[in-house]
């Protein structure tokens, strides 16, 4: 297994490490749930170094991924960020990503660790001479922090963060924290006030300690991989392999505003085109159940009538809400908010309804 810059710190904090995509991370600490509140109330850190980080640079680096993605990346601005996705010809989801401008002719694409290779490879083969550009993967020589809760942004100006006070979200910049540079982005994927830190691996395990030790006093705690997924949810947030993969489209998983027909072809705008004038026939939605029970990714979904229109994508107990969430594709005529549908739980029917994400809406940002 491969592992982060940052093993020995979870191993010093008694991680309960398992193999996530290849590389040995933290799943817990000190629990999934107290882990979980931690970060809804105060502040947790992750280790988020598994991502894959690859630089496109030059004069034509903005033509290629315009080329190459789904968003309009002509409307980034330098220091601005946005979620996209990379297509097939048919219009699957090779993977979702973050495209950040870090100057005028660069942009940073942060890809998920399981696909990092396929879609270096997939944008390698586009890449022709004439786009005027360099690829390159930065993920071994950069390691990935994320700060993620209320008290996120007090921490990092403990730190002694420059430039981040009035970062607005999806914007990033340079910056520096306890003397180490960082390109700090104002992203995550909780749902709460956070940030990405992007560092030199070799700077990263001083970084972590030092937050760590700055932000005990404000109640901060290291997050495995399980908060991770329990925060994601809890916002409708997609996980690639559960909930999109390349045999379903941003239309489908409901991911519209992330896909651009105006600015032209791009590699699978065509077929998503085609779907889009001719309706999609099943859609992403959010689903609660109405008796306590717990969901689980592979469960049936089935009708009021128990005909089988689809499975759960991802599920669990929300511990803040106290009920069984999750997401399922199901046929459009059951896609309507208040839609009565069940959930095969181990033979058993439960009552559920079509609700809209994000399950969990924020009281301040």
């Amino acid at each position: 297994m491969q592992q982060t810059p940052l093993i020995q710190q979870h191993r010093a904090a008694s991680a309960k490490l398992i193999d996530f995509a290849g590389w040995e991370m933290p799943i817990q600490y000190t629990g999934v749930v107290d882990e979980y509140h931690t970060v809804r109330s105060k502040a947790g850190l992750f280790d988020v170094s598994h991502m894959g980080r690859l630089v496109v640079g030059g004069t034509g680096a903005a033509g290629f991924l315009q080329r190459l993605t789904t968003n309009n990346v002509y409307g980034l601005a330098v220091g601005q960020a946005h979620y996209s996705m990379v297509c097939n010809e048919q219009g699957g989801i090779k993977d979702d990503i973050f495209v950040y401008r870090t100057a005028e002719t660069e942009f940073l694409l942060c890809v998920n660790a399981s696909n990092r290779t396929k879609i270096l490879d997939w944008i390698s083969t586009h890449h022709q001479a004439a786009d005027q550009c360099r690829i390159e993967d930065c993920s071994s020589a950069l390691a990935q922090i994320a700060i993620q809760g209320p008290v996120s942004r007090e921490i990092l100006l403990d730190l002694g963060a420059e430039r981040i006070g009035a970062l607005k979200l999806h914007h990033a910049c340079e910056s520096r924290l306890v003397g180490i540079p960082c390109f700090v982005a104002r992203t995550g994927y909780t749902g709460e006030l956070g940030y990405e830190l992007n560092v030199d691996a070799e700077q990263a395990a001083k970084l972590w300690d030092r937050m760590m030790e700055t932000g005990r006093a404000r109640g901060l705690k290291p997050a495995g991989l399980g908060a991770r997924d329990l925060l994601r949810l809890e916002m409708g947030y997609l996980l690639y392999g559960n909930d999109i993969g390349e045999d379903t489209t941003p239309l489908e998983a409901d991911v519209a505003w992330a896909v651009n027909f105006q600015k032209g072809d791009f590699v699978g705008s065509r077929a998503l085109l085609a779907q889009k004038e001719a309706g999609v026939r099943r859609r992403l939605v959010g689903f609660e159940l109405l008796e306590k029970a717990v969901p689980r990714h592979g469960f049936k979904v089935l009708s009021s009538q128990s005909q089988v229109i689809g499975e759960v994508t991802s599920g669990n107990l929300s511990p803040l809400l106290q009920k069984g969430i999750g997401l399922a594709y199901v046929p459009l005529p059951y896609a309507e908010p208040g839609t009565a549908i069940l959930i095969d739980i181990r033979g058993t029917g439960v009552p559920a309804q079509i609700v809209k994400t994000p399950f969990y809406r924020r009281v301040s940002k």
